[in-house]
């Protein structure tokens, strides 16, 4: 790997560190990480753009190099990699640090989430008709959790859209992310604020971590319109958390019995969901969702 750093970049670091992430170095005071490139080669450019973009708006995100051949990509033993300047924090993120970061850095859009929701439920009803027998765990609870997607595209659908500036957002997030993974530009993509906002605090329940003290924090610190705080709620509703376990058992990368990690806490949801729910009503009108009532 070495070899290839130096011919590839022209950087010649004394030691190089591989860890599960990637492969670390330092040269020039300037810490890089060299990773394999594990996403749609097609969606490189974009991503690439994206980032050019952000860090030209002076939102900081960690800078892609190019290697000497102007590619965003350096192919190493037939494997893509790419490389990137990077800060290291090695403390999880908080609330605060998502809140610092989903800024406004785009223009006024409309995004048709519900429209997504819908393609992606379509697509996961058909693949567990094909694939549900091998995996009687997921087909026991899958009915339930597309419930919940539909609900979401229901809440969705029945609001009045207004044109929203979009803030740096991603793909993914969990509560056990760093800094470091908060400013991956491989995993940051452009939506609504709330977004980020949703998946962290569905991401810490789901691992076990107390989110009361978050939810208060932020309805105190941080001042919506009232289609966003129902968006927020959509978001909170539909169940990534169960889709991309689901996806992982599916295609035979995990066990079964991971899916109980989620199924084993329906209850417990479900009451942060309708406090949520109960609160909103008691400052915005809400449309009726039977079994929050």
């Amino acid at each position: 790997m070495k070899n290839a750093i130096n011919y590839y970049y022209n950087l010649f670091p004394d030691n190089i560190h591989q860890t599960e992430k990637g492969f670390y170095f330092i040269v020039n005071k300037i810490r890089y990480i060299l990773i394999k490139y594990s996403k749609d080669i097609k969606d490189i450019q974009k991503i690439y753009d994206t980032h050019i973009h952000l860090i030209h708006n002076n939102f900081y995100v960690h800078p892609i190099i190019l290697n000497n051949q102007n590619q965003i990509l350096t192919y190493i033993n037939n494997e893509p990699y790419i490389l990137m300047m990077t800060i290291y924090y090695k403390e999880n993120i908080t609330l605060n640090d998502i809140i610092m970061f989903s800024k406004p850095v785009e223009d006024y859009q409309n995004l048709n989430w519900a429209n997504l929701w819908s393609q992606k439920n379509d697509y996961l009803e058909y693949q567990m008709i094909m694939l549900g027998q091998k995996h009687p765990l997921l087909k026991d609870s899958f009915s339930y959790y597309i419930g919940l997607g539909e609900t979401a595209i229901q809440l969705v659908n029945s609001l009045t859209p207004i044109p929203i500036p979009l803030s740096c957002s991603h793909r993914r997030l969990n509560s056990y992310y760093t800094q470091e993974d908060l400013y991956n530009p491989l995993n940051i993509t452009l939506d609504y604020h709330v977004r980020d906002i949703a998946e962290y605090i569905k991401s810490k329940f789901f691992n076990g971590q107390d989110i009361t003290e978050d939810l208060t924090y932020y309805f105190k610190s941080v001042k919506l319109s009232n289609y966003e705080y129902l968006l927020l709620l959509a978001r909170l509703i539909y169940p990534t958390y169960y889709f991309d376990l689901y996806e992982e058992i599916i295609t035979d990368k995990i066990p079964d019995e991971e899916i109980k990690k989620i199924t084993n806490k329906v209850s417990a949801f479900e009451n942060i969901i309708k406090k949520i729910y109960w609160y909103y009503k008691s400052f915005i009108s809400m449309p009726i969702i039977d079994w929050l009532e």
